[in-house]
């Protein structure tokens, strides 16, 4: 083989190993970026699910919250839940929560970690006519098959 001939079959192979690389990073991107935003979405519903409440069914907001949690969050939410089911009813708390906004602080293929802003509606006894409630809430999620699952949601 000449020296023309090899330097065209190495320009070649590295030209197809760049786009093999190339490729790779961009179907590895897309990836990332779906998991972002399935994260963000999850995220989104967990916080709101946690937020609404209603002391007429407050298995009600124990079972969604559960269902979309780890076993470790599920076991501690229920036992913050029970503590609170009797004071929620002698309150008659009703509320409902609305995130405005939230955006992905760590993610890995297994992990996320989402910063949420919430805006809480309130009504009990103590205020009837209601009002709002705008709080910050960091929540991480561990990857359970092809969804997100709560594993924890701290007030910030």
């Amino acid at each position: 083989m000449t020296l023309r001939r090899s330097a065209v079959a190495l320009l070649v192979a590295v030209l197809a190993a760049s786009v093999a690389v190339l490729g790779y990073l961009v179907v590895q991107n897309r990836e990332m970026d779906d998991l972002r935003t399935i994260a963000v979405a999850s995220a989104t519903q967990y916080v709101e699910e946690l937020a609404t409440y209603d002391y007429t069914d407050p298995s009600g907001n124990l079972d969604r919250v559960t269902a979309s949690s780890t076993a470790d969050f599920a076991a501690s939410y229920r036992d913050v839940s029970d503590k609170l089911t009797g004071l929620l009813s002698q309150g008659q708390g009703q509320a409902t929560g609305h995130v405005t906004s939230a955006g992905v602080v760590e993610l890995s293929s297994e992990r996320a970690v989402v910063a949420l802003f919430l805006d809480q509606s309130v009504r009990n006894l103590t205020v009837p006519g209601g009002r709002t409630d705008s709080s910050r809430m960091l929540v991480s999620l561990e990857r359970d098959g092809d969804r997100w699952l709560l594993a924890s949601a701290e007030p910030r």
